[in-house]
């Protein structure tokens, strides 16, 4: 944290001339507003119930603060990024399992369930447990569970990743109501300590053939995602919840759900065409389909998808949001983007972007902060998502998370230190100031993603007004602010290769200048 406001003071850094492109003309309009902020959000897995049980209190506090604290510092930087929602894991039982093969082995989760099936063990699962009362003690009071794959005791092949000649759900076929009640059941157990359980995402990208012990997944064909959801829904109303919800989708790309996408076709070549896990939308709203749910009584009106796949090339990005935007909105739903983390594939050679001076192994860095802070803007102005989900919330060596585990002799279970990236501070700077509730309103002036783009909102009460900007470039652009706030006061927040969401300036007016390759948040509170 001392490292986190820098002044890189130095021969070169004095000799070097700023380069300042044309100035931008950027108006916010409080009173046009879009859709309703849900929240921002971040998972426990995978190596949440490890260090919840095994590091020090110190640290694993450290990443709770990081990930969870709403309040600033004496210095007046934020805490941490103010996390709106947690999503906790409900693992499929593959750590406890004889002859677990998962590997790296801290991707087997627990499960609630004992080893035999036969009965709950809410004793387990104790690290995960921790971090879910941080977030609520840090105030946030919003949870989603979610499933990568069923208990093992009631999978095709007994384990928690399914065999390569299936190509459907790996659960029996007289396991349906048993998962839909399991889940059911954790929920309300959660709800019964105190915790706003909003949502159960029963399934995770169904499309990707998890085939392999690379971690817990399961495939699913359209007419088992239906099934299964009809069983949730039922499974719900009898255990007497209130205000949960089933969130589904969990697509593994914003193309995914659009009828006539074909670009995963291929990996589904042995099953059914209107069975594959694509244009799910039609699938499961359209009234005329054998799949439609659109009358479940505790389905959420949103469609969940993952931004992966969907944002690499800056100039595909727009038309592939727009064409998701348009697909929800044809079924009268709302879009909820659910999951991204930077992955290994995110690099100078397959992403705009990315410079050849980028360390392959840090991807902490500004420039894979950037890579999402583009994704959000886009997600969020283009898509119109009710909110922007991280994956990772923490992982050994910082493996493409928001903060870094580093294991003590490279064991969990012996604790170790822990760190914070780059881009935990970068997703702060909507999180944290975003709030739920808040409206995203219009902004004109800044929408350029290879350079400066931009995404506005405004608090309910339209008192505080929050523009995030990501200036990609490698000039500086000034900025003068028209319209309505052209005169008023307002508080800046930045993350750069110097800077992690550091107050840089207050009582500003007028206009602003975003430097190169930053991240910047204006907060302007309106008497």
């Amino acid at each position: 944290m001392n490292m986190r406001n820098i002044l890189m003071i130095g021969a070169a850094a004095l000799a070097a001339t700023p380069s300042f492109a044309e100035e931008l003309e950027i108006a916010v309009n409080p009173q046009q507003k879009f859709q309703t902020i849900d929240h921002f959000a971040a998972a426990d897995a995978w190596s949440g119930n490890f260090v919840g049980k095994h590091f020090p209190e110190e640290q694993k506090n450290q990443i709770a603060k990081w990930l969870f604290s709403q309040k600033l510092g004496p210095d007046g930087n934020p805490e941490g990024i103010g996390l709106s929602m947690w999503r906790f894991n409900i693992g499929g039982g593959s750590f406890e399992q004889d002859g677990a093969d998962i590997e790296p082995y801290q991707r087997r989760a627990e499960s609630f369930l004992t080893k035999d099936g036969s009965a709950y063990d809410w004793t387990k699962c104790a690290g995960q447990m921790y971090f879910m009362k941080k977030a609520k003690e840090y105030g946030c009071d919003k949870f989603l569970i979610f499933s990568n794959t069923p208990p093992v005791q009631w999978t095709k092949n007994g384990k928690g990743w399914g065999a390569k000649e299936n190509y459907g759900a790996n659960l029996k076929p007289d396991c349906y109501g048993k998962f839909a009640d399991y889940m059911a059941t954790v929920a309300k157990h959660f709800t019964e300590l105190g915790y706003n359980v909003q949502y159960i995402s029963p399934i995770n990208e169904p499309q990707v053939p998890w085939d392999s012990p690379r971690q817990e997944g399961s495939r699913w064909r359209n007419s088992e995602m239906a099934k299964l959801a009809r069983e949730l829904d039922s499974s719900i109303e009898k255990s007497g919840l209130k205000g949960t919800k089933i969130l589904l989708g969990e697509s593994a790309s914003l193309t995914a759900p659009v009828d006539g996408d074909t670009s995963w076709y291929w990996k589904f070549d042995k099953c059914p065409k209107e069975e594959q896990p694509f244009g799910q939308l039609k699938q499961f709203f359209d009234k005329s389909s054998p799949n439609y749910i659109g009358d479940l009584k505790h389905l959420e009106r949103y469609w969940a998808a993952h931004t992966y796949h969907s944002g690499k090339k800056i100039a595909d990005m727009p038309k592939i949001r727009k064409a998701l935007a348009a697909e929800v909105g044809k079924y009268g739903l709302e879009f909820l983007q659910t999951e991204w983390c930077l992955l290994p594939s995110y690099n100078q050679k397959n992403c705009d972007g990315f410079s050849a001076d980028r360390f392959s192994d840090n991807n902490g860095d500004i420039q894979a902060a950037l890579c999402m802070g583009r994704l959000i803007t886009a997600d969020l102005s283009i898509a119109q998502s009710r909110g922007w989900g991280y994956w990772k919330g923490m992982e050994v060596k910082g493996d493409f998370a928001l903060t870094g585990v580093y294991p003590k002799d490279g064991k969990l279970e012996s604790g170790g230190v822990v760190r914070d990236n780059k881009i935990l501070w970068a997703l702060g700077n909507w999180s944290f100031f975003v709030r739920p509730g808040f409206k995203r309103v219009e902004i004109s002036g800044a929408d350029d993603l290879a350079k400066v783009s931009s995404s506005a909102f405004v608090s309910p009460d339209g008192k505080r007004v929050v523009a995030v900007f990501v200036n990609s470039s490698y000039e500086s652009y000034p900025a003068k602010f028209k319209g309505e706030l052209a005169d008023k006061e307002f508080t800046v927040y930045k993350t750069d290769s110097n800077s992690s969401l550091a107050k840089i300036a207050e009582s500003l007016s007028g206009g602003f200048t975003f430097t190169p390759r930053s991240i910047t948040t204006l907060v302007w509170d309106l008497k």
